[in-house]
């Protein structure tokens, strides 16, 4: 019986849009994370617990949407001034660009004749020609790219779903009293468990078993979390700040 042949996605498309989602994630999760837990440790009290949150959560999706839109927007810009370079080239030199063409596939272990055959045909066309020397010659996937303003909206959206998921329970703790240690520990699992499901299905993209990708988001957040509520809970020892004063 023959096995059936099952053609193995590729991801890399798609790898702009998920790199995104996962920095705004994690973004929210450790970084306004880190900053709660850290006036938790200096103030243990929710209410300033929840604003500082908040105002952590608005003020980094501003920065972190609007760093997103410039860093990709001036990315393509340089790519693209790449791509009317290379245009110019093969529009006024276009047998400089043909050997170019040869002598990357004489590389590849294409005859001279083969390889000139090839170039001939590709020079043919001038978007195929245009499409083959951004990849072989500047390494550049125009349909990788995304637009920058969905990219900066993206990454300000998962950064304010991420910062929002740290503060439910203290939330909670302002509205119902649920107690703040009862909220603190909440709050950590629930920033531990979201960590883990995002590096659990970022294994389909970086290839890694799925329990890798999950404990490795684990391990570093519960670093940048307990570091930061301890740095906290120091600050409030040295200016010697009664528990709950706040």
């Amino acid at each position: 019986m023959v096995e059936e042949h099952k053609e193995i996605q590729h991801k890399t498309q798609e790898a702009d849009v998920f790199r995104t989602k996962v920095f705004g994630i994690q973004d929210g999760l450790i970084g306004v994370g880190s900053i709660a837990l850290g006036a938790a440790g200096f103030s243990h009290d929710s209410l300033i617990v929840l604003i500082t949150g908040l105002i952590a959560t608005i003020a980094q999706a501003f920065s972190m949407g609007v760093g997103e839109f410039i860093s990709t927007r001036v990315r393509m810009q340089v790519f693209n001034n790449e791509i009317r370079k290379e245009s110019y080239e093969i529009e006024h030199y276009p047998e400089k660009e043909k050997d170019e063409l040869i002598a990357f596939y004489r590389e590849k272990g294409f005859s001279h004749e083969e390889s000139k055959r090839i170039a001939e045909i590709l020079m043919g066309n001038k978007n195929v020609i245009l499409n083959e020397m951004l990849i072989h010659e500047l390494k550049i996937f125009p349909e990788e790219f995304e637009r920058p303003i969905r990219l900066g909206l993206i990454m300000a959206l998962y950064l304010i779903i991420g910062g929002l998921i740290p503060l439910i329970p203290f939330t909670f703790d302002v509205v119902f009293r649920i107690g703040f240690d009862v909220s603190l520990i909440s709050s950590v699992l629930l920033i531990l468990l979201t960590l883990s499901i995002f590096g659990y299905l970022s294994t389909n993209y970086t290839g890694l078993p799925k329990y890798r990708g999950a404990l490795e988001q684990i391990g570093t957040g519960l670093l940048a979390l307990i570091g930061s509520y301890l740095a906290g809970y120091a600050l409030s020892l040295v200016f010697a700040v009664p528990t709950g004063l706040f």
